[in-house]
C-alpha cells in the first residue's frame, strides 16, 4: 500500500503565493507599452515645424514598437534619404517609465529651415545627423545643454557665421562634422575642451587663422580641415601628439609646410592628404610605408 504524502501547510501556502506573484508578473509584461515621453513628442513636432519649408510637424505618435527600435517617419522616397528616430525604453534614468529618443537621422531631405532650439528638449539624445540638407543660420546655444550627445553631423548644409565657442560644452561628444558649410572666422579654442572627441571634420568652409593650441589636448583619430578654408601659419607640431591619428587631411587649407617629423612617426596614420601646400621642401622618402593613401603636392 502506498501512502500519499502531503506537503506541510506552510510550504503549500508559500507555493500558492509564488504562483500568484509569477502570474501577476507575467500579466504585467503583456500590457507594457513603449510610450515616448509627452515632452519629447511635443518637441519632435516643433522640430519638424522649424526644419520643414511648410512648417509641417513630425508625427511619430507616442509609442516605440520595441526597445531600441528605429521608427521611419517616411519623409522621402529618395533611396539615399533617412528620416528615422531611434528610441530606448531601458534608460529610465529618472525612473519615469517612458521611452526616450536617443538618435535622430534626418539626411538628404531638402530641409531649408534653421536648426531648432527645441532639439535640446530631447534630453537623452546621443546622435544628431542632419547631413545633406539646405539648413541655414547657426547652431543654437540651447544645444549646449545636451550632455548625452556623442555624435553631431551637420555636413553639407548652408550654416554660416562663426563656429560657436559653446560647442566646447558637450562633455560626451566624440564626433563633430561641420564639413561643407559656410562657417567663417577662426576655429574656437573651446573645441579643445572636448576631451572625448576623436573625430573633427571642418573641411570645405571659409575658416581663417591658425589651428588653436588648445587642440593639442585632444587625441584625435580623424582630423580634416581641407578644401576652401583659408587658414594661416605652419602645420603645428602638436598634431604629432595625436597618437591614435589614422586620417589627416590638410590640402588646400591655407596651412604651410613642411610636415612635422612627429606626424610622420605616428604609428596608426594610414591616410595623409596634404596637396596644394606651400612652404619648404620635405623629403618624401621619410613618409612611412604604412601610409596607404597619400596625396602630396611636391613643391
Amino acid at each position: 500500500m502506498f501512502t500519499t504524502l502531503q506537503p506541510p501547510h506552510g510550504l503549500l501556502q508559500l507555493c500558492r503565493v509564488m504562483v500568484v506573484v509569477i502570474t501577476l508578473f507575467s500579466s504585467a509584461t503583456l500590457v507594457v507599452s513603449y510610450q515616448l515621453h509627452p515632452d519629447e513628442v511635443t518637441a519632435l513636432r516643433q522640430i519638424g515645424k522649424t526644419l520643414t519649408p511648410g512648417g509641417q510637424p513630425f508625427e511619430v505618435g507616442d509609442a516605440c514598437n520595441q526597445p531600441g527600435t528605429l521608427h521611419d517617419m517616411n519623409l522621402s522616397k529618395d533611396s539615399e534619404a533617412s528620416s528615422t528616430v531611434m528610441c530606448n525604453c531601458t534608460l529610465n534614468l529618472n525612473n519615469d517609465g517612458y521611452c526616450h529618443i536617443t538618435s535622430l537621422y534626418l539626411k538628404t531631405l531638402s530641409f531649408s529651415g534653421e536648426l531648432p532650439p527645441e532639439m535640446a528638449n530631447l534630453t537623452y539624445l546621443e546622435i544628431i545627423d542632419l547631413t545633406r540638407n539646405y539648413i541655414s543660420g547657426n547652431i543654437p546655444e540651447e544645444w549646449a545643454s545636451m550632455k548625452h550627445l556623442t555624435e553631431l553631423s551637420l555636413t553639407s548644409n548652408r550654416l554660416s557665421g562663426n563656429i560657436p565657442g559653446y560647442l566646447g560644452s558637450f562633455p560626451s561628444l566624440s564626433y563633430l562634422s561641420l564639413e561643407a558649410n559656410q562657417f567663417s572666422g577662426t576655429i574656437p579654442s573651446q573645441l579643445g575642451d572636448l576631451v572625448n572627441l576623436t573625430g573633427l571634420v571642418l573641411s570645405s568652409n571659409l575658416l581663417e587663422g591658425t589651428l588653436p593650441e588648445t587642440l593639442a589636448k585632444l587625441n584625435l583619430t580623424n582630423f580634416r580641415a581641407s578644401d576652401h578654408n583659408n587658414l594661416s601659419g605652419i602645420i603645428p607640431d602638436f598634431i604629432g601628439n595625436w597618437r591614435n591619428l589614422v586620417r589627416l587631411e590638410l590640402y588646400a587649407s591655407g596651412l604651410q609646410g613642411p610636415i612635422p617629423r612627429a606626424i610622420l612617426s605616428l604609428e596608426k596614420l594610414t591616410d595623409l592628404r596634404i596637396t596644394d601646400m606651400s612652404g619648404p621642401e620635405f623629403n618624401l622618402t621619410s613618409i612611412p610605408p604604412r601610409v596607404n593613401r597619400l596625396f602630396v603636392n611636391c613643391p
